[in-house]
Protein backbone atom coordinates (compact mmCIF):
# COMPACT_ATOMS: atom_id res chain seq x y z
CA UNK A 1 0.00 0.00 0.00
CA UNK A 2 1.41 3.78 -1.05
CA UNK A 3 2.43 5.84 1.91
CA UNK A 4 -0.50 8.32 0.93
CA UNK A 5 -3.04 6.17 0.68
CA UNK A 6 -1.88 4.60 4.22
CA UNK A 7 -1.52 7.88 5.86
CA UNK A 8 -4.86 9.23 4.46
CA UNK A 9 -6.73 6.24 5.47
CA UNK A 10 -5.38 6.30 9.39
CA UNK A 11 -6.21 10.21 9.11
CA UNK A 12 -9.97 9.29 7.92
CA UNK A 13 -10.71 6.77 10.72
CA UNK A 14 -9.19 8.41 13.63
CA UNK A 15 -11.04 12.04 12.46
CA UNK A 16 -14.95 9.66 12.74
CA UNK A 17 -14.93 7.52 15.69
CA UNK A 18 -11.86 5.01 15.84
CA UNK A 19 -10.12 2.83 14.56
CA UNK A 20 -12.39 0.00 12.11
CA UNK A 21 -11.30 -3.50 11.44
CA UNK A 22 -10.51 -6.47 12.94
CA UNK A 23 -12.93 -5.65 16.17
CA UNK A 24 -11.94 -9.03 18.16
CA UNK A 25 -8.44 -9.89 17.11
CA UNK A 26 -5.69 -9.96 20.09
CA UNK A 27 -2.59 -9.41 17.65
CA UNK A 28 -0.10 -11.20 20.30
CA UNK A 29 -1.96 -14.13 22.11
CA UNK A 30 -0.92 -17.98 21.73
CA UNK A 31 -3.87 -19.82 20.05
CA UNK A 32 -3.52 -22.69 18.32
CA UNK A 33 -4.75 -21.79 14.35
CA UNK A 34 -5.55 -24.18 11.70
CA UNK A 35 -2.65 -24.04 9.13
CA UNK A 36 -2.00 -23.71 5.64
CA UNK A 37 -3.22 -21.62 3.52
CA UNK A 38 -6.29 -20.47 1.33
CA UNK A 39 -6.58 -22.59 -1.68
CA UNK A 40 -6.64 -20.35 -4.85
CA UNK A 41 -7.04 -21.13 -9.02
CA UNK A 42 -3.96 -19.79 -10.91
CA UNK A 43 -5.89 -20.78 -14.34
CA UNK A 44 -7.24 -18.06 -16.48
CA UNK A 45 -10.59 -16.64 -14.23
CA UNK A 46 -13.11 -14.60 -15.10
CA UNK A 47 -11.53 -11.48 -13.80
CA UNK A 48 -12.06 -8.56 -16.04
CA UNK A 49 -9.09 -6.00 -15.46
CA UNK A 50 -9.69 -2.22 -16.85
CA UNK A 51 -11.02 -1.82 -19.98
CA UNK A 52 -10.79 2.07 -20.30
CA UNK A 53 -7.08 3.05 -21.05
CA UNK A 54 -6.53 7.04 -21.30
CA UNK A 55 -5.57 7.91 -24.42
CA UNK A 56 -2.40 9.57 -23.91
CA UNK A 57 -0.84 6.31 -22.91
CA UNK A 58 -2.91 3.91 -25.28
CA UNK A 59 -0.01 3.83 -27.87
CA UNK A 60 2.16 2.61 -25.35
CA UNK A 61 -0.04 0.30 -24.53
CA UNK A 62 -0.31 -0.84 -28.02
CA UNK A 63 3.61 -0.66 -28.45
CA UNK A 64 3.78 -3.31 -25.80
CA UNK A 65 0.87 -5.76 -26.37
CA UNK A 66 2.55 -6.24 -29.94
CA UNK A 67 6.01 -6.86 -28.92
CA UNK A 68 4.36 -9.11 -25.79
CA UNK A 69 2.11 -10.75 -27.88
CA UNK A 70 1.69 -13.03 -31.05
CA UNK A 71 -1.25 -13.02 -31.98
CA UNK A 72 -3.16 -14.73 -28.84
CA UNK A 73 0.19 -16.29 -27.94
CA UNK A 74 2.24 -15.21 -24.94
CA UNK A 75 6.31 -13.81 -26.32
CA UNK A 76 9.18 -15.20 -23.77
CA UNK A 77 9.93 -11.09 -23.71
CA UNK A 78 9.89 -10.35 -19.79
CA UNK A 79 11.06 -6.40 -20.75
CA UNK A 80 7.98 -6.20 -23.12
CA UNK A 81 5.79 -7.85 -20.16
CA UNK A 82 7.47 -5.30 -17.03
CA UNK A 83 7.31 -1.93 -19.59
CA UNK A 84 3.57 -3.11 -20.21
CA UNK A 85 3.13 -3.33 -16.83
CA UNK A 86 4.63 0.30 -16.08
CA UNK A 87 2.42 2.03 -17.86
CA UNK A 88 -0.61 0.37 -16.56
CA UNK A 89 0.38 0.80 -13.40
CA UNK A 90 1.57 4.61 -14.26
CA UNK A 91 -2.24 5.05 -14.65
CA UNK A 92 -3.55 3.32 -12.01
CA UNK A 93 -4.46 0.00 -13.69
CA UNK A 94 -3.12 -2.58 -11.32
CA UNK A 95 -5.56 -5.31 -12.25
CA UNK A 96 -4.30 -4.82 -15.91
CA UNK A 97 -0.86 -5.26 -15.07
CA UNK A 98 -1.57 -8.30 -12.58
CA UNK A 99 -3.60 -9.78 -15.32
CA UNK A 100 -0.72 -9.57 -17.88
CA UNK A 101 1.75 -10.51 -15.52
CA UNK A 102 -0.25 -13.65 -14.59
CA UNK A 103 -0.35 -14.97 -18.31
CA UNK A 104 3.01 -14.53 -18.30
CA UNK A 105 3.44 -16.68 -15.35
CA UNK A 106 1.03 -18.99 -17.07
CA UNK A 107 2.45 -19.42 -20.11
CA UNK A 108 6.65 -19.29 -18.73
CA UNK A 109 5.92 -20.90 -15.17
CA UNK A 110 8.46 -20.60 -12.88
CA UNK A 111 9.43 -19.02 -9.26
CA UNK A 112 9.98 -15.01 -10.32
CA UNK A 113 7.35 -14.66 -12.82
CA UNK A 114 4.60 -16.07 -9.87
CA UNK A 115 6.27 -14.07 -7.69
CA UNK A 116 5.64 -10.77 -9.70
CA UNK A 117 2.25 -11.93 -11.01
CA UNK A 118 1.53 -12.77 -6.86
CA UNK A 119 2.96 -8.78 -6.55
CA UNK A 120 0.92 -7.34 -9.13
CA UNK A 121 -2.25 -8.73 -8.09
CA UNK A 122 -1.78 -8.09 -4.64
CA UNK A 123 -0.88 -4.82 -5.27
CA UNK A 124 -4.11 -4.37 -7.45
CA UNK A 125 -5.92 -5.73 -4.05
CA UNK A 126 -4.54 -3.10 -1.80
CA UNK A 127 -6.36 -0.57 -4.35
CA UNK A 128 -9.48 -2.48 -5.09
CA UNK A 129 -12.21 -0.78 -4.05
CA UNK A 130 -15.18 -3.61 -5.14
CA UNK A 131 -15.50 -6.10 -2.45
CA UNK A 132 -16.28 -9.23 -5.06
CA UNK A 133 -13.01 -8.11 -6.86
CA UNK A 134 -11.10 -7.60 -3.95
CA UNK A 135 -11.85 -10.95 -3.30
CA UNK A 136 -10.93 -12.60 -6.35
CA UNK A 137 -7.67 -10.76 -6.98
CA UNK A 138 -6.91 -11.71 -3.60
CA UNK A 139 -7.47 -15.80 -4.58
CA UNK A 140 -5.49 -14.86 -7.43
CA UNK A 141 -2.39 -13.45 -5.69
CA UNK A 142 -2.04 -16.16 -3.08
CA UNK A 143 -2.82 -18.61 -5.56
CA UNK A 144 0.74 -17.46 -7.20
CA UNK A 145 2.14 -17.03 -3.56
CA UNK A 146 1.66 -21.14 -2.53
CA UNK A 147 3.27 -22.27 -6.05
CA UNK A 148 6.32 -20.44 -4.57
CA UNK A 149 5.86 -21.67 -1.30
CA UNK A 150 4.70 -25.13 -2.42
CA UNK A 151 8.21 -25.11 -4.56
CA UNK A 152 10.23 -25.35 -1.02
CA UNK A 153 11.17 -21.59 -1.01
CA UNK A 154 11.08 -19.76 1.97
CA UNK A 155 10.41 -16.16 0.50
CA UNK A 156 9.46 -14.70 3.63
CA UNK A 157 8.67 -11.26 1.70
CA UNK A 158 5.91 -14.14 0.01
CA UNK A 159 4.61 -14.75 3.67
CA UNK A 160 4.54 -10.97 4.60
CA UNK A 161 2.04 -10.58 1.59
CA UNK A 162 0.30 -13.98 2.22
CA UNK A 163 -0.55 -12.91 5.75
CA UNK A 164 -1.84 -9.51 4.68
CA UNK A 165 -4.51 -10.51 2.44
CA UNK A 166 -5.36 -13.60 5.27
CA UNK A 167 -5.67 -10.49 7.70
CA UNK A 168 -8.13 -8.05 5.69
CA UNK A 169 -10.30 -11.25 3.80
CA UNK A 170 -10.92 -14.72 5.37
CA UNK A 171 -8.39 -15.79 8.17
CA UNK A 172 -7.26 -13.22 10.14
CA UNK A 173 -6.19 -14.59 13.00
CA UNK A 174 -3.99 -17.00 10.69
CA UNK A 175 -2.67 -13.94 9.36
CA UNK A 176 -1.36 -12.13 12.30
CA UNK A 177 -0.02 -16.16 13.38
CA UNK A 178 1.84 -16.22 9.94
CA UNK A 179 3.81 -12.91 10.77
CA UNK A 180 4.99 -14.02 14.18
CA UNK A 181 6.21 -16.72 12.66
CA UNK A 182 8.20 -14.51 10.44
CA UNK A 183 9.37 -12.74 13.15
CA UNK A 184 10.50 -15.86 15.03
CA UNK A 185 12.70 -16.63 11.92
CA UNK A 186 14.03 -12.99 11.31
CA UNK A 187 13.19 -10.76 14.33
CA UNK A 188 14.15 -8.01 12.35
CA UNK A 189 12.06 -8.28 9.20
CA UNK A 190 11.11 -5.01 8.06
CA UNK A 191 7.70 -5.69 6.65
CA UNK A 192 6.53 -8.02 9.38
CA UNK A 193 7.36 -5.67 12.09
CA UNK A 194 5.71 -3.10 10.30
CA UNK A 195 2.55 -4.73 9.32
CA UNK A 196 2.77 -5.89 13.01
CA UNK A 197 2.53 -2.78 14.16
CA UNK A 198 -0.13 -1.54 11.71
CA UNK A 199 -2.36 -4.77 13.22
CA UNK A 200 -1.71 -3.50 16.81
CA UNK A 201 -2.93 -0.19 15.90
CA UNK A 202 -6.03 -1.62 13.96
CA UNK A 203 -7.28 -3.60 17.39
CA UNK A 204 -6.42 -0.65 19.32
CA UNK A 205 -3.13 -2.19 21.04
CA UNK A 206 -1.40 1.26 20.70
CA UNK A 207 1.22 -0.23 23.54
CA UNK A 208 2.34 -3.11 21.46
CA UNK A 209 1.95 -0.94 18.76
CA UNK A 210 4.62 1.31 20.67
CA UNK A 211 7.06 -1.41 20.93
CA UNK A 212 6.52 -2.70 17.30
CA UNK A 213 7.47 0.68 15.61
CA UNK A 214 10.25 1.85 18.14
CA UNK A 215 12.35 -1.27 17.04
CA UNK A 216 11.21 -0.78 13.65
CA UNK A 217 12.58 2.72 13.27
CA UNK A 218 15.46 1.93 15.70
CA UNK A 219 16.56 -1.05 12.86
CA UNK A 220 15.16 1.43 9.79
CA UNK A 221 15.62 4.41 10.81
CA UNK A 222 14.59 6.17 7.08
CA UNK A 223 10.70 3.95 7.35
CA UNK A 224 8.87 7.05 6.68
CA UNK A 225 5.23 4.69 7.48
CA UNK A 226 7.30 3.43 10.75
CA UNK A 227 7.88 6.87 12.07
CA UNK A 228 4.89 8.27 11.08
CA UNK A 229 2.78 5.57 13.19
CA UNK A 230 5.22 5.46 16.00
CA UNK A 231 4.04 9.23 16.61
CA UNK A 232 0.48 8.20 16.13
CA UNK A 233 1.18 5.48 19.07
CA UNK A 234 3.21 7.88 21.31
CA UNK A 235 -0.37 10.23 20.76
CA UNK A 236 -2.81 7.58 21.50
CA UNK A 237 -0.77 6.32 24.76
CA UNK A 238 -1.19 10.02 26.03
CA UNK A 239 3.25 10.66 25.46
CA UNK A 240 2.43 14.04 23.52
CA UNK A 241 5.71 15.55 23.52
CA UNK A 242 7.16 12.26 22.20
CA UNK A 243 4.74 12.12 19.87
CA UNK A 244 5.32 15.77 18.79
CA UNK A 245 9.27 15.42 18.13
CA UNK A 246 8.12 12.55 16.07
CA UNK A 247 5.39 13.43 14.20
CA UNK A 248 8.43 16.93 13.31
CA UNK A 249 10.61 14.12 12.65
CA UNK A 250 8.39 13.12 9.89
CA UNK A 251 7.80 16.19 8.24
CA UNK A 252 11.49 16.84 7.90
CA UNK A 253 11.10 13.49 5.97
CA UNK A 254 8.92 13.96 3.59
CA UNK A 255 7.15 16.72 1.60
CA UNK A 256 4.44 14.76 0.30
CA UNK A 257 1.21 16.92 0.88
CA UNK A 258 -0.97 13.38 2.19
CA UNK A 259 1.97 13.31 4.62
CA UNK A 260 1.99 16.69 5.68
CA UNK A 261 -1.73 16.74 6.46
CA UNK A 262 -1.45 14.01 7.92
CA UNK A 263 1.76 15.58 10.58
CA UNK A 264 -0.32 19.03 10.64
CA UNK A 265 -3.32 17.24 11.68
CA UNK A 266 -1.97 15.32 14.51
CA UNK A 267 0.30 18.68 16.03
CA UNK A 268 -3.27 20.47 15.59
CA UNK A 269 -4.78 17.71 18.15
CA UNK A 270 -1.48 17.89 20.44
CA UNK A 271 -2.05 21.84 20.50
CA UNK A 272 -5.23 21.16 21.86
CA UNK A 273 -4.92 18.73 24.39
CA UNK A 274 -1.92 20.76 25.29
Amino acid sequence: MKRQQIIIIVLAVLSVAGLYSLPGIVVDNNEDEPQGFADASTGNTGISHSAEIPSEVLPRVNKWKSELLAGTMMTDNEAALDSLMHVFQSVNKYDSAAHYAGLYAQSYPEADHWRKAGNAYFEAFNFAVDEAKTQELASQATGYYNKILEAGLNDLGVKNNLAMIMVNTTNPMRGIMMLREILTEDPENEKALYNMGVMSIWSRQFEKALERFEKLVSIYPNHLEGNFYLGLSCFETGDLEKAKLQFEKVKQMDSNEAVLQAVDEYLGRIEVKN
